[in-house]
């Protein structure tokens, strides 16, 4: 049996998987980084309520900001 810790690293890695080919498109990177930040913050913010070990969430919803921000300051704007 796995205990929670376990289960909330298998996710993240089952994320990273799917994620990569969305970022491989850099015209809409910036806004599906902005989506995947929204989406893991919040959910990030419910599994503390409720009292779960999120610490690889977090992790790995740092490593998308660091693409966001990386993504953002690529835009003509940011120039």
């Amino acid at each position: 049996m796995r205990s929670q810790g376990e289960t909330n690293g298998l996710e993240v890695r089952l994320i990273r998987q799917e994620v990569s080919p969305y970022l491989a498109t850099p015209d809409d990177s910036h806004g599906t980084l902005e989506r995947r930040l929204n989406d893991g913050y919040a959910r990030i913010e419910q599994a503390l309520t409720q009292g779960e070990d999120v610490t690889a969430w977090e992790d790995f919803w740092i490593e998308l900001l660091r693409q966001y921000e990386a993504a953002v300051d690529c835009l003509p704007e940011a120039a």
